[in-house]
């Protein structure tokens, strides 16, 4: 009797500690399921689709039908580098919406993007609307010949001819503050006019826009000179990721140095703009 007393004693106090363990562990369950997930914990990681905006104002760099603000049949550099950039990704373009002019990137309220391409150069207005990617393709001033005239091996061997751009330009700016020729410059109205000083000598050096030179060259390499260089001017065309959107800006750098690395941005550039702007040489 006395045993079986014994027996029951403990066995009621092994349920009292089972049971006050329970309602101590209660609240601490509770708690770990409403706290967020703890710093340095996996996340869920990029979108699987992604919506790219894209500026619209070249049929070489991305070009489409507009339907209610959707880019249908788009098509040009920036529309595939998107596709192939959201592949690296692990990711795919859902669709393109237009996004012109690129003001309307900081007119308020959350971006409906998740990546902006569209001629896009850092600005204090383009960074206060995501943050921006390492540029993707130059800025830069190409430096195309007349024929039969000597390659130059710096800017300095430019200051002895005569120099020609389009007026009000870049590469008028350029010409006038960092080649800083002898001669007086020509300033066309335009690229074909551009083309046509150069085409019969009244010029022996053009300046045009790097993005540019394939255009300016198609159809007219028997009568001009090469592209031979160019001159740097130390901006370049980013992407901007949307903050919140579910990409970081350096997964995308990433992907674009490999792109950069294994040809694939050459490649498109001489595609769709029949010149790679980054396989031309410096010139300082």
């Amino acid at each position: 009797m006395r045993r079986r007393r014994l027996r029951r004693v403990r066995n009621r106090r092994a349920v009292l500690v089972i049971a006050v363990c329970a309602i101590a562990s209660a609240p601490l369950a509770a708690q770990a399921a409403q706290s967020p997930t703890p710093p340095g914990a996996a996340s869920a990681g990029p979108p699987a689709s992604l919506v790219v905006a894209l500026g619209l104002r070249d049929p070489s760099l991305d070009a489409g039908v507009v339907r209610g603000g959707e880019v249908v049949l788009a098509r040009g550099f920036e529309v595939e580098l998107a596709r192939l950039l959201a592949r690296r990704l692990g990711a795919r373009v859902e669709r393109f919406v237009e996004l012109r002019p690129a003001v309307r990137l900081v007119a308020g309220g959350a971006p409906s993007w998740q990546l902006a391409l569209g001629g896009l150069e850092p600005s204090p207005r383009v960074r206060a609307a995501g943050a921006l990617s390492d540029p993707y393709l130059t800025t830069d001033m190409a430096v195309v010949l007349r024929r039969h005239l000597p390659r130059p091996r710096s800017i300095a061997d430019l200051r002895g001819h005569v120099l020609c751009a389009v007026r009000r330009s870049n590469e008028a700016r350029t010409i006038a503050t960092v080649v800083r020729p002898k001669a007086p410059p020509l300033l066309a109205t335009g690229l074909d006019r551009l083309r046509e000083q150069l085409r019969t000598g009244a010029c022996d050096v053009a300046l045009v826009p790097a993005v540019d030179t394939g255009r300016f060259l198609r159809g007219h390499r028997s009568e001009l000179g090469p592209a031979v260089g160019r001159i740097p001017n130390g901006r370049g065309v980013v992407i901007a990721v949307a903050r919140g959107g579910g990409l970081g800006v350096t997964a995308v750098n990433a992907a674009l140095q490999r792109m950069r690395n294994d040809g694939t941005l050459g490649r498109l550039a001489r595609a769709w703009l029949g010149l790679d702007p980054a396989s031309l040489r410096v010139l300082r």
